[in-house]
């Protein structure tokens, strides 16, 4: 019987399926929509029936089914809980997949950005999430539930935050930020009576959606507004907070370096470091005695899932190595 690995990375917006040979070679790659249960319509039961098709796809292309998969990790949004992670593990079991790993996708990062597998990561995409695993394979997650675990990252939040500062100047004497001007551009308005019905407007009808107003966001603190780099070094801070707070629950105490992976499109693509920087200097300050690298998260998440995976199956050696390189 052919024996092969899996590894998905599963979000909010789109999901990555990879499989494996148990030699460590890439034998396909999918390109998938969201399973964040949170974000479908349909919830748990849309969920199932969406990782059903998924790898349907994978089992009629390469002529398997779940018996062939031997060892899975799947990183997912949305789980956040011990409940919520009880639910999807038991999912994945009816799908007929018994070998596997189930984690918030967080983790994932940790997995495709420290070679040794141990380190922290710093998901800042649509949402913002910190994940870390220790030596004895312990882990934590911090945040990932909005307002009720006080996330302050991700780009929704940056968006609204951005919108709320321009409400502040308009209508609270609140101090000027040029984010007003570049609203007003894109919305096509000029009075700041029209401001509310044209946000509203248009994030409903999708003329303008939040990634929008986060670029604009980084891009008036490329030009040194005050207001756009005060909301970047605050989110940046809360994010370095988090990292403290993993890195005093995980067992670190003999590691010479900590690794502090950082992933998701605000923290990689975002064009002003501000908030990035704030990251940086948070945990540093904190952990003045501590060597602490940061890493730019170069490989997809989804190689993550197969490393850890394969982790225990592989046949060779290098697996980190082998795995990334074939998602360069």
């Amino acid at each position: 019987m052919k024996e092969f690995a899996l590894g998905v990375d599963g979000g909010g917006t789109n999901t990555q399926c990879a499989l494996f040979d148990l030699e460590g070679n890439l034998i396909d790659v999918l390109d998938w929509g969201p399973t964040n249960h949170e974000v479908l319509a349909g919830g748990f039961e849309e969920l199932e029936e969406s990782l059903k098709a998924m790898l349907g796809i994978f089992y009629a292309k390469h002529s398997i089914d779940a018996k062939n998969l031997v060892s899975c990790a799947f990183g997912m949004a949305g789980v956040d809980t011990k409940k919520q992670a009880k639910i999807i593990g038991d999912m994945i079991k009816r799908l007929g997949i018994n070998r596997f790993i189930l984690s918030n996708d967080a983790y994932l990062g940790v997995k495709a950005g420290c070679p040794s597998g141990v380190g922290i990561c710093v998901i800042n995409g649509t949402g913002a999430t910190i994940a870390g695993i220790d030596v004895d394979g312990s882990m934590i997650q911090i945040g990932g539930q909005g307002g009720f675990t006080g996330d302050v990252g991700g780009g929704g939040a940056l968006a609204v935050a951005a919108i709320s500062k321009v409400y502040d100047h308009l209508f609270r004497d609140g101090r000027h930020t040029i984010l007003k001007d570049m609203l007003f551009h894109r919305l096509k308005i000029s009075s700041r009576h029209d401001f509310m019905d044209a946000v509203t407007g248009g994030l409903q009808d999708g003329s303008l959606e939040r990634v929008d107003v986060t670029k604009m966001l980084f891009e008036a603190a490329s030009q040194k507004d005050e207001v756009a780099l005060e909301i970047l070094r605050y989110v940046g801070t809360e994010l370095g907070r988090s990292v403290n707070g993993a890195i005093n629950e995980l067992g670190f105490a003999d590691i010479e370096v900590i690794d502090v992976v950082l992933a998701g499109s605000v923290n990689v693509k975002g064009s002003d470091p501000a908030l990035v920087d704030a990251i940086k200097a948070e945990v540093l300050s904190k952990n003045p005695d501590r060597r602490i690298e940061f890493i730019i998260l170069e490989h997809p998440p989804v190689a993550g899932a197969v490393i850890w995976a394969l982790e225990g199956v592989y046949k060779g050696k290098g697996l980190f190595d082998k795995v990334v390189g074939q998602f360069s």
